[in-house]
């Protein structure tokens, strides 16, 4: 099974000198369902390993999930 979950791991896929495009990464930091540091380490991943200047970007709300997230949280999310 470690091949395959290997395979598929976005994190263990990331190639340094890499010209990866803008990209936004959304997490809740008191998301049940998913730990807010996989977020982080991806994108600090991303972060160190792209050839460009473009921005490897992650916005963090206090929830996860549309959990507890306000009418106006979740058009910010979409705006962004």
């Amino acid at each position: 099974m470690f091949r395959a979950l290997h395979a598929y791991s976005p994190y263990h896929n990331v190639v340094d000198g890499t010209a990866y495009p803008p990209v936004l990464f959304t997490a809740g930091e008191f998301d049940p369902r998913v730990e807010a540091h996989h977020a982080k380490k991806m994108v600090a991943r991303l972060q160190a390993a792209t050839s460009t200047d473009q921005p490897i970007l992650l916005r963090m709300e206090s929830g996860g999930h549309g959990i507890d997230q306000s009418l106006d949280q979740q058009v910010r999310l979409v705006i962004d």
